[in-house]
C-alpha cells in the first residue's frame, strides 16, 4: 500500500483531471464523486512502481474511464427514470381514481417522491 502522504499528493496533482473526464463521461455529479473515491482508493492499493510521470498520469486516467464505463454499463444505472417523468406519467394518463391523484399532488414534494418511490 502506498503512504498517505504519496496518496495526498497524487490527490493535489490529479483531482482535477480525473473529475473532468468522469463528469464528461457520467454528467451527474454523484457518480462522479464514487468513481473519484474508486480511483483513488485503486492508487493507494496499487503497490507496482510508476515508471515514470507520465505512466502514472496514463494509468489514472485509464482507470478513471474505465471505471465510468464500468457505472454505464451498470443494469441499474441504465434503467433509473427520475420523479419528474414519472409525475408527468400520471399527469397525462386519465386517473383511474381522480380523488386519489388529486390527494398526492396536494400533498408537499417531499411526500409525493415518497409515494411514488413505494408505489413504483
Amino acid at each position: 500500500m502506498r503512504s498517505e502522504r504519496e496518496v495526498n499528493q497524487a490527490i493535489d496533482k490529479y483531482v482535477n483531471l480525473i473529475t473532468r473526464i468522469c463528469f464528461l463521461y457520467l454528467k451527474n455529479e454523484a457518480d462522479t464523486q464514487d468513481v473519484l473515491q474508486s480511483v483513488f482508493l485503486k492508487y493507494l492499493k496499487h503497490d507496482k512502481p510508476f515508471e515514470s510521470e507520465e505512466h502514472e498520469k496514463a494509468w489514472f486516467i485509464r482507470v478513471s474511464i474505465n471505471a465510468c464505463k464500468d457505472i454505464l454499463k451498470n443494469f441499474f444505472h441504465s434503467h433509473i427514470v427520475s420523479l419528474d417523468k414519472v409525475e408527468q406519467f400520471f399527469l397525462t394518463e386519465p386517473p383511474q381514481h381522480p380523488e386519489v391523484l388529486e390527494a398526492v399532488l396536494s400533498l408537499p414534494q417531499k411526500y409525493r417522491s415518497v409515494i411514488y418511490l413505494y408505489y413504483i
